[in-house]
């Protein structure tokens, strides 16, 4: 008898008319892309209302009513297919127990298709098949056929030169979750994993369902069934890194809760009923919630958006669903993921979020009692995750409700060493140095990264060793199936494929801001090396050297101030500071934070302040600061209407620098060609303490930027860069490195086929040229001081 799949077909009311065809065999070779496959006529295909590709479900007429088979509908390359006849695989023959030349009924497939996670399959001969190879090689299959479901037999399977027959035994889907209603037809993915049941196992029984529940037209059907989460044995809390104190704050709590209640109910006290796990996207919250259903021992339950409904009273009648199961089924956990969409603040929505809202608070308000209104040791908490803790209802957050609110923050460097440990315990790097080592160098360069950042970056960088191979021409799928082991390429990570990822995935915290990284080095700026000295003291010593700051009782400089000429490489300098120093870097030019609506400069101010804490250790970079920070004294005078305006977005400035919130980790940078008119009580300790001039470039400086210019020019040998460095006395950086390029257009003016630029360009090319910066200017700067603060 073949394996079959049971289930009940849908109405017909929600799905396309069957269509009769006769079957004969595809004229094709068979392979495991296609032994799953229905060929069919064009018009056939319209007919059904799928298209290419598409599933359909196949049965036989006269077969019991609901068994049917998931098939993929393909359109044939044969112009004399007739309309009537389905081309099918000896495979789908078998499966429906009919003959070719037999009548089948063909309807388009209108269930869910889920993504399958873990796949278990049985050798057809009860053999053991446990090695590594076959387990790899069915997940190759898998893939290529595209849709399983169970019970489903593969055809003979040749790997090795022995081939056997496999059968599908059961199928988890995503996450291990499985709801009333849920299809058994699953999509295999890169991230599916093959098991091997143990022949000595009876074989298990195929999945049948009840019938779907169909919505009719006339009245509602709220989705009531609440989701039980069934445990996978991939998410649990050894498998999250970096968050053990969370963990250890989160078991005890639901321990409390779920197995020692009645030691609160005993003393008149309630246990915890709420936890609220908060944080940035990214951080591992809905890890967690997986990681609870997996470990703990109780039911659990979720609560998440697919509960709003647009019927009236779906919503609550579906929370309320929810609730009374979990409290039958004690002990319980409620998991609610994304709390902010289910319960926002209300007034800021429809009256459908204020009601349900309301019926969340009367449910977490029942849960101190039993049924009979009495108070009982009940054994029910509800755990929700949110990256917008100020967005969820007030009410909620307070003793009784959600008790306890545990952080999940951007992990410092220890955390992402143990999040980075666990995402590559399975890959082995190159001899360039220890796994260790590199791990903790990595860890060390990812300021600001969360747990899915980094899980990015590692998949970033093995996809680049992927690329690497099939570069090297190895043809992977050949060398896997017919070499031996000891024949295989092995896949290691270098540092070059690391490097690589860190370009492409950013910190999710910086996103928003940072648009690029600045690729500026200090040897692309000539001179300012005292400059240059005092940028590493204040911002590269206290990450390299934080031992030294603790043992002296040392505060590590808050804010820095660049100021002199335009044109001195100021923000160029700023650059290769978060260059060189491998912090997150934001730049924020002045202007760009003025916005003509009221308080939102001000919200704009914090905003960057929150993000740079968040993605710490991080430089905020202001350019043009005189724009932001103008006297008070004049500012508001001179300033016309917008002086009001200013003087608030200086005061928030001030407010985030030195505020009750501490500043940790967050250096400020700031840049000027005016300083005399920034207010003075951004010029003190604690803020902007420490003031860097940055002049124009002398002699040597000069001929350093002209050596840095012409080496990516092509120049003539009879180029002296002494006499050009001497001859461009009291020029700027910018300046100078203007002349250069004014030469090579003069060159280009002689000929376009010109080979190098010429002294004799150079020459022209300062002829027209003018110093911007004068003496008196240079004095001017150099004579500007402010008390209390150290001038260098």
């Amino acid at each position: 008898m073949p394996p079959t799949l049971n289930l009940n077909s849908p109405s017909k009311d929600t799905i396309s008319s069957p269509h009769i065809f006769t079957i004969r065999p595809a004229t094709s070779a068979g392979s495991h892309k296609t032994f799953l496959r229905l060929t069919l006529h064009r018009t056939a295909l319209s007919a059904l209302g799928v298209k290419s590709g598409e599933l359909c479900q196949i049965s036989a007429i006269g077969a019991s009513e609901g068994k049917f088979f998931p098939v993929v509908a393909w359109l044939s390359s044969d112009p004399h297919v007739q309309r009537h006849v389905a081309l099918i695989s000896d495979n789908v023959k078998t499966l429906l127990g009919a003959g070719y030349e037999d009548k089948v009924l063909v309807e388009r497939y209108t269930g869910r298709v889920i993504d399958a996670t873990k796949v278990a399959v049985r050798e057809g001969d009860g053999r053991s098949a446990v090695e590594e190879g076959w387990r790899w090689y069915l997940e190759h299959i898998f893939i290529e056929s595209k849709y399983i479901y169970n019970g489903l037999s593969i055809p003979g399977t040749e790997y090795k030169g022995a081939k056997r027959l496999f059968r599908i035994e059961t199928v988890t889907g995503e996450e291990g979750t499985l709801i009333e209603g849920q299809p058994v037809v699953y999509k295999a993915t890169l991230s599916t994993v093959v098991e091997l049941a143990n022949p000595s196992s009876p074989p298990s029984k195929p999945i049948t369902l009840p019938p779907p529940k169909l919505k009719s037209s006339k009245e509602p059907t709220p989705q009531l069934d609440s989701a039980i989460i069934v445990p996978s044995s991939k998410t649990n809390f050894s498998s999250i890194g970096g968050l053990a104190p969370q963990i250890t704050a989160l078991k005890a709590l639901l321990l409390s809760t779920l197995h020692h209640s009645h030691h609160f109910t005993k003393r008149n006290l309630t246990p915890p009923r709420g936890i609220l796990l908060y944080g940035p996207s990214g951080t591992g919250k809905t890890l967690l919630l997986k990681a609870i259903a997996s470990e703990i021992s109780a039911r659990c339950y979720v609560l998440n958006g697919s509960v709003v409904g647009k019927y009236l009273g779906e919503s609550e009648a579906a929370i309320r669903k929810v609730f009374a199961e979990a409290r039958k089924n004690q002990p319980a956990v409620v998991l609610m993921d994304e709390a902010d969409s289910i319960a926002p603040k209300r007034g800021e929505g429809d009256g459908n979020e204020g009601r349900i809202v309301s019926t969340i608070l009367t449910e977490m308000d029942g849960m101190s009692y039993g049924d009979s209104g009495s108070a009982e040791a009940v054994k029910l908490v509800v755990v929700a995750a949110t990256s917008r803790p100020n967005a969820i209802d007030q009410a909620l957050r307070r003793p009784g409700r959600f008790d306890r609110e545990v952080e999940i923050g951007i992990p410092n460097v220890d955390s992402r060493r143990e999040i980075l440990e666990i995402l590559t315990r399975d890959i082995d790097f190159s001899g360039e140095q220890p796994k260790e080592a590199t791990i903790k160098t990595l860890a060390a360069k990812t300021h600001g990264f969360v747990g899915a950042d980094l899980e990015a970056v590692v998949r970033t960088a093995f996809t680049s060793a992927l690329k690497r191979l099939e570069q090297d021409d190895l043809d992977l799928s050949t060398l896997t199936l017919n070499d031996t082991p000891e024949a295989q390429p092995q896949l290691l990570l270098r540092g070059e494929d690391i490097d690589s990822a860190l370009k492409d995935v950013r910190p999710t915290a910086m996103r928003e801001i940072f648009l690029e990284p600045p690729k500026v080095h200090w040897s692309d700026i000539g001179g300012q090396e005292e400059v240059k000295q005092r940028l590493r003291e204040a911002v590269e010593w206290p990450l390299t050297h934080p031992e030294a700051f603790s043992r002296l009782g040392g505060t590590p400089r808050k804010g820095l101030l660049l100021y002199g000429p335009p044109g001195c490489s100021k923000t160029l300098t700023a650059k290769a500071l978060a260059t060189e120093a491998g912090l997150n870097f934001m730049a924020v030019k002045g202007p760009e934070l003025f916005n003509m609506y009221l308080g939102e400069s001000e919200r704009a101010v914090r905003e960057v302040f929150r993000k740079a804490r968040a993605a710490s250790p991080s430089i905020i970079f202001f350019d043009e600061i005189d724009a932001l920070s103008a006297s008070r004294d004049s500012g508001g005078r001179k300033g016309g209407g917008g002086g009001g305006g200013k003087t608030n977005v200086l005061t928030t400035l001030l407010n985030e620098m030195d505020g009750i919130e501490d500043l940790k980790g967050v250096t400020i940078l700031a840049a000027t060609n005016r300083p005399e008119i920034i207010d003075p009580a951004l010029l003190r300790p604690g803020r902007l303490d420490t003031i860097l001039y940055v002049g124009p470039p002398d002699l040597p400086a000069r001929k350093q930027i002209l050596q840095i210019k012409t080496g990516k020019m092509s120049i003539s040998t009879d180029v002296d860069l002494g006499r050009l460095a001497e001859a461009t006395e009291g020029f700027s950086g910018a300046e100078v490195v203007n002349i250069c390029d004014e030469a090579i257009h003069y060159a280009m003016r002689e000929s376009f086929l010109i080979e190098a630029v010429y002294t004799r360009h150079f020459e022209a090319a300062l002829e027209k040229a003018v110093p911007q910066i004068t003496t008196e200017m240079c004095e001017a700067y150099e004579s500007w001081s402010v008390g209390g603060v150290k001038k260098i």
